[in-house]
């Protein structure tokens, strides 16, 4: 592959970025993490400079007297202005996280239902296809793209379980009955009810759900009180409970005083009456989601928590968690519903979305030559569609042919019997010499005598370096399917 050839389509960077807007480490720290731990930085100082401001103001009124006078003005001037620079940074704050949102339905948005779920598993898959997946700080990158990640699925998840009738939440319900199905153009949409009271707020939920991780208290236990500690290592199990309450409850505060509700930009006293009613509703409904989170059998408290538990194995921050583990996303949701630890409904539905292979993932396959009969060899794909008919039966799109990289691949179904991740497709190649296995593997690998030592027949693949190359990132574009 041409060195040159590597970089970024335009759709690849805007994701990239998204992504940093969201949760970045950068000098001018505004990401929405980033404004979150200066927030949480700086709240007990502003507490207290904000009561010795009212006390102040409250002592000058006690000394009514022509000296104290200017004491007095000059108290209520800086109470004002303390109060109005806070006002302003909360409202910094709601701006970003709404635009982030907007950008996020910008991206999944499309005309009709197979256009968006295109969008949908293309957005999904270059989060994946875009964090590293063999490196020592895999981490650290999972840690920054899951919120993303998350928040999409929770998007993909509400659609799903509102066709299903699986939600019963009657603000939803009222603003879904009353959605613009079929907007004319972009202004159109972006007034649609649902969209402003339910889409949004869900997408500003999900975004914010770790939130509280940041605050200086929680980040004690995670970091250790010097600040030297590993915060992916696995805590005990008090350490864990104590990270978990702190941070739900750092998060609540944080939506309700951090982000809290947008502000009337208008004259009109009657628009201003109506939208400060709308987004006291936004924030009600917000509270709504975030506490039945807790409560698995409230099918609101789903929308979040099942893409939750997905994402913490997909975009994993436990260290040396093995790529071929992502699959098992979904076991681990089906257990956990087993457990009353979810809705097994909510799980359910959320499977038939996604599938048992993650956007983006790296299949290993038996091709079928024009008389479906099993070719000897395996060649690679990655899964690019959402709603499989079967799970376990992934849509995938080819990225070698003949043993050789394409970036002009076919989409495939790959059935359990010649997806290598099965043992049963695995027993196949068994049978065929080593020889044509390193043969085989020294035409699909870069790196042949540093990975010559590892499984002659692979499970997956890490399709992160394919990916890089910009005329490999377009994997979603309409082209015929076959099965195979």
């Amino acid at each position: 592959m041409n060195k040159a050839l590597i970089g970024e389509s335009h759709y690849t960077k805007s994701v990239r970025n998204l992504v940093k807007k969201v949760h970045d480490q950068s000098p001018i720290k505004d990401s929405l993490y980033e404004q979150a731990a200066d927030y949480f930085a700086s709240a007990e100082v502003q507490k207290e400079q904000l009561a010795n401001l009212k006390q102040q103001l409250s002592d000058s009124k006690e000394l009514k007297n022509s000296r104290t006078e200017k004491r007095l003005k000059d108290a209520q001037d800086k109470l004002k202005s303390f109060q109005k620079n806070s006002e302003e940074s909360r409202l910094q704050r709601y701006k970003d996280l709404q635009q982030v949102c907007e950008q996020i339905l910008e991206l999944t948005d499309g005309a009709n239902k197979e256009e968006t779920a295109r969008n949908f598993a293309r957005l999904l898959g270059t989060l994946l296809l875009t964090t590293q997946t063999e490196h020592r700080k895999v981490a650290a990158f999972n840690q920054k793209t899951k919120h993303l990640y998350k928040a999409v699925l929770c998007l993909l998840l509400l659609d799903a379980m509102l066709e299903d009738k699986q939600i019963s939440n009657p603000y939803v319900l009222q603003h879904y009955s009353n959605r613009i199905q079929q907007p004319k153009d972009k202004d159109d949409a972006a007034r649609c009810p649902f969209r402003l009271y339910v889409k949004i707020p869900l997408l500003m939920t999900a975004l914010l759900q770790d939130i509280g991780q940041y605050h200086h208290d929680v980040q004690a236990i995670l970091k250790g009180p010097d600040g030297d500690e590993d915060e992916f290592r696995t805590l005990e199990k008090d350490e864990r409970q104590q990270m978990l309450k702190l941070s739900y409850q750092y998060t609540v505060n944080y939506l309700k005083d951090g982000i809290g509700c947008g502000s009337y930009v208008g004259n009109s006293r009657q628009e201003r009456d109506q939208f400060n009613e709308t987004e006291k509703d936004k924030l009600k409904f917000v509270m709504t989601m975030i506490k039945s989170s807790l409560d698995p059998q409230q099918s609101i408290g789903n929308l979040l928590k099942v893409p939750q538990v997905y994402s913490s194995v997909v975009m994993s921050t436990k260290r040396g968690q093995a790529y071929d583990t992502l699959p098992k996303a979904t076991l681990v949701l089906e257990k956990a519903a087993e457990k009353d630890a979810l809705n097994a409904k909510a799980v359910q539905c959320f499977i038939k979305v996604v599938g048992h292979f993650p956007q983006g993932f790296g299949v290993t396959y038996i091709p079928k030559d024009s008389d479906r009969r099993d070719l000897d060899r395996y060649e690679y794909a990655i899964v690019n569609g959402l709603y499989p008919a079967n799970p376990s039966v992934p849509i995938c799109r080819s990225a070698t042919k003949n043993l050789a990289f394409t970036g002009f691949g076919q989409d495939l179904l790959i059935s359990q019997e010649n997806n290598l991740y099965y043992p049963k497709a695995r027993k196949k190649l068994e049978v065929m010499s080593k020889e044509r296995l390193l043969e085989i593997l020294s035409k699909l690998v870069s790196n042949f005598e540093e990975r010559k030592e590892l499984d002659l027949i692979p499970n997956s693949w890490h399709p992160y370096t394919f990916f890089s190359y910009a005329k490999h990132q377009n994997l979603w574009n309409k082209t015929t399917r076959i099965a195979n």
